[in-house]
C-alpha cells in the first residue's frame, strides 16, 4: 500500500461520511473537495478523533467543526434547537458522529480494523495534525454553506 489514504479509501471516506449525516441528522452534505498534502492541518472548535489499526496498517481519521457547526449537527441529531446543546451535548454528539462515520468507513472496506474510543478535542480555532508517516488527505464538506474537515491518514506498520 501506498503511503496515505489510497484512492478507494477517500471515496469511502466521503460516501461513510455522507450516508451517518443523512441517517443519523437528516443532513445531505457534499464535498467541496479533498486535498492530499504533507501540510496536514486543519482548523476546528471541536474535533473527534479515532484511530484504526489492523496487523498491518495503522490510522486516524479526524473530524472538525466550528462550534456552531457541530452545534447544529448534533441538534439535528438529537432533534432539538442549537442553543438547547450543552458542552457535554457537543462532546457526545461528535464523538458519536466520528465513531459512527470510522464504522462505515470501516464496513465499507471489508471490517479490516479495530478501532479506538473517539478522543473529543475543543478549544475556538484549534489545529488538528494527524502524526503519522503517511500523507495525510483532507477532506472539506460544505452543509447549509458551512464547512467542516476530515483529516485522514494510514500507513503500514513497520
Amino acid at each position: 500500500m501506498e503511503k496515505g489514504v489510497n484512492q478507494p479509501f477517500s471515496e469511502h471516506i466521503i460516501e461513510a461520511t455522507k450516508s451517518v449525516f443523512a441517517m443519523m441528522a437528516g443532513l445531505d452534505i457534499e464535498k467541496d473537495k479533498v486535498v492530499v498534502s504533507n501540510t496536514d492541518k486543519v482548523k476546528g472548535d471541536v474535533t473527534g478523533v479515532i484511530g484504526l489499526s489492523n496487523d498491518r496498517l495503522k490510522g486516524s481519521i479526524a473530524i472538525s467543526f466550528p462550534e456552531e457547526l457541530g452545534k447544529s449537527v448534533v441538534a439535528n441529531m438529537l432533534s432539538m434547537e442549537s442553543e438547547q446543546i450543552s458542552e457535554d451535548d457537543l462532546k457526545d454528539g461528535i464523538g458519536e458522529i466520528t465513531n459512527m462515520i470510522a464504522g462505515d468507513l470501516n464496513n465499507r472496506i471489508g471490517s479490516i480494523f479495530k478501532m479506538s474510543l473517539p478522543n473529543i478535542i475543543t478549544g475556538k480555532g484549534h489545529l488538528i495534525s494527524l502524526s503519522n508517516k503517511g500523507t495525510p488527505v483532507a477532506f472539506k464538506f460544505l452543509v447549509n454553506d458551512q464547512t467542516f474537515y476530515i483529516l485522514g491518514t494510514f500507513e503500514e506498520k513497520n
